[in-house]
Parts: C-alpha cells; structure tokens; sequence
C-alpha cells in the first residue's frame, strides 16, 4: 500500500517557522518534537525575573502558501532525521491573509465605492 506524503508546518509562537513532508502526523510531530529539542536554547526567551519561558508550539496541516514555499525552496531544505526541513524566515513567513472586515490602508487597493467624491 502507498501513501503520499503531507505537508506540515511547525507554528512557534504563533507564526509558521519551519514546513516539513511526511506520511503521518504522528511522524512529522516525532520530527517536529526532536527539532525544538536541539533548537531549544534558540527558542525559549526570558520572561520575568530571568526565567526562561518556553515557546508556544503547534504542529497543523500546511496552507498553501507554505506549501508554495516548500516546493519553491527544497532544493535549499535542511535535513534532520533524512526529512527534508524548510525554514519560513522573513520574506518566506507567509501567513495567508487574514480579512478583518476593515478597508486596507492603501488607498491603491480600495475600491472606487469608497470614495465619497467620485462621480
């Protein structure tokens, strides 16, 4: 029997930081679980009177948008446990666009009905 792999993506603190392909959930949490324990030090941050506070992770089903960035960077993918890892760091954190049923700030994107003047 042949299953196709998933894409998953690795939420730290709320923002999509790494994606990743696997069979199961099981195995991509596995995986995630092993990376935020050899990147811990490089997660975890100083809350009140220096304790170390640990991150907020999640591990879900990826958007399409981070799936775009696996298949456009996995040439470059890091390999941990031979599964190939793809970092979603600056310009590649792509969150999909949430609508908060306010017009956009860029009068370019508004629409022609908005404007009280026009004829």
């Amino acid at each position: 029997m042949s299953f196709s792999l998933s894409t998953f993506t690795l939420d730290i603190d709320d923002k999509p930081t790494l994606v990743l392909r696997a069979r199961w959930q099981a195995d991509a949490d596995e995986i995630c679980r092993a990376w935020v324990q050899a990147h811990w030090d490089e997660l975890t941050r100083e809350g009140p009177y220096g304790t170390e506070l640990p991150p907020a992770i999640r591990l879900r089903m990826a958007r399409a948008t981070e799936k775009a960035a696996y298949e456009t960077n996995a040439h470059s993918a890091l390999l941990f446990y031979d599964v190939s890892i793809v970092m979603l760091t600056g310009a590649e954190r792509l969150d999909e666009p949430q609508d908060s049923g306010e017009p956009p700030d860029d009068p370019e994107q508004r629409s022609g009905t908005d404007d009280p003047q026009a004829g």
